[in-house]
């Protein structure tokens, strides 16, 4: 009937890429309590900033409270 001119593209593994990252390269260890308060907070601030149109990731204060954060209770 109709030939299609653009075949889709076989399904690979994303371990087969030559860019992927996988247990070779680890995400960084926390340098303490406030890149894992980060963690949290960045997805939920970028939600409120969608949905009600404001800028609180651009703000600073995560940045602020991050660092004192990891200052007062490095991670062990």
């Amino acid at each position: 009937m109709f030939k299609d001119i653009n075949p889709p593209k076989p399904i690979t593994r994303p371990q087969d890429s030559p860019d992927w990252k996988g247990t070779d390269s680890p995400q960084p260890k926390p340098n303490g309590l406030g890149d894992r308060v980060e963690r949290i907070a960045q997805p939920i601030a970028r939600a409120i900033d969608k949905v009600a149109g404001t800028n609180i990731q651009g703000c600073g204060a995560c940045q602020k409270r991050k660092e004192y954060l990891n200052e007062k209770f490095p991670s062990t």
